[in-house]
């Protein structure tokens, strides 16, 4: 009986199990898949607008002129007169020197200097004596070339005394460093009692940033479309979006090594010393007068691999397709080739779309 029992309940699971499969449901009842909801999206159009033609660069900030100082003798500091960010004038005492050792130099060479200035006197006053006795041959011409040759050796002593004095009375100059050039402290590594010499390390820099250079780097393409005079607007992150005017003063006429870019400065005047070396900075290269450019919001691109895409729609569905950007102004972005006037985009969600994807378009 329990045998025929088993055999009885196959078909009957067999029947519920085939009913589940086709989507009746264990009591017939219909159950429908879960649907994949298809995304809204917005969308714009590409439009062309009034835009000055430039070209965007990066770059960074130098000063106009820098000074590295160096000490043009060996000794030991016996006083530091600047502070990092100090300003300074031209010729201004920066760094003291001991100066005992050269000013003792300089008493030595100025006795060597007298000693011998009194031989020469000497020597001379020798020479005109026996150049009028070997007129009226009371001496021999032996005599008289031995005394010339005294003359001309007493010169060339006081000459050499002279240059020594010259040279002590230099060294001790230089025992005080000072600025080259007018402008800002910066990079100060010395300390009083420190030992330096004219090998050694730098002692500081002096910065002039009443002016600031810009430099950037200019492609090849680009190269025939950048001239000295061009005007710049730079800005900084640390100012917003302030901007500074600038314009082309140097382009290197040489491409660098590898890179195959020209460097290039743009002189930007900076009075109130807000630009400092080293910061980074955006530029737009103005190269001509306001065209009519194509654009579209930035939020349509998306990138893969270094190249940009926008979607367009198609019916229910988007495609993607690849554009090549120019200059971003604002909120907007130049396309150079890939789409026309008025073509639609995409401007929400593009980096969760895929090509052919379904969406539905917000009214």
């Amino acid at each position: 009986m329990k045998g025929k029992w088993k055999l009885w309940l196959v078909p009957v699971l067999a029947v519920v199990a085939l009913a589940a499969f086709k989507g009746g449901g264990l009591w017939g009842k219909n159950e429908s898949p879960r649907e994949i909801p298809v995304p809204k999206v917005v969308v714009a159009a590409a439009a062309r607008v009034k835009m000055d033609h430039a070209i965007s660069l990066t770059g960074n900030l130098e000063a106009y002129r820098q000074a590295v100082i160096h000490a043009k003798v060996a000794g030991r500091v016996s006083r530091v007169a600047v502070q990092n960010g100090q300003p300074v004038t031209a010729g201004q005492p920066l760094v003291q020197l001991e100066t005992s050792d050269f000013a003792n130099t300089l008493a030595v060479n100025e006795a060597a200097l007298k000693k011998a200035a009194a031989a020469l006197a000497m020597a001379r006053a020798d020479y005109h004596r026996f150049q009028e006795l070997h007129k009226q041959a009371a001496v021999s011409d032996k005599e008289f070339e031995g005394v010339t040759a005294a003359w001309h050796m007493a010169e060339a002593d006081a000459a050499a005394a002279a240059a020594a004095v010259n040279a002590a009375r230099e060294a001790l100059q230089n025992a005080t460093v000072t600025s080259p050039i007018s402008g800002l402290v910066a990079n100060r590594d010395v300390k009083v009692g420190q030992m330096v010499s004219p090998q050694g390390a730098p002692l500081m820099t002096v910065e002039d940033i009443a002016s600031v250079y810009v430099v950037v780097n200019i492609e090849q393409q680009d190269l025939a479309r950048v001239k000295p005079g061009l005007k710049a607007d730079v800005t900084v992150d640390a100012y917003g979006d302030q901007v500074f005017k600038g314009v082309v003063e140097v382009i290197n006429p040489v491409a660098k090594q590898g890179a195959r870019v020209f460097e290039t400065k743009i002189k930007v005047a900076n009075p109130e010393y807000l630009l400092k070396p080293g910061m980074f900075a955006r530029v737009q290269l103005k190269t001509g007068e306001a065209v009519n450019t194509l654009v579209v919001p930035q939020a349509a691109l998306t990138t893969k691999q270094g190249m940009y895409f926008v979607f367009v729609p198609e019916g229910n569905r988007v495609k993607r397709q690849q554009v090549e950007i120019g200059q971003i102004i604002n909120q907007s972005v130049e396309i150079k080739k890939g789409l026309t006037e008025g073509q639609q985009v995409v401007i929400t969600n593009v980096n969760k779309l895929k090509d052919q994807d379904r969406v539905e378009i917000a009214r």
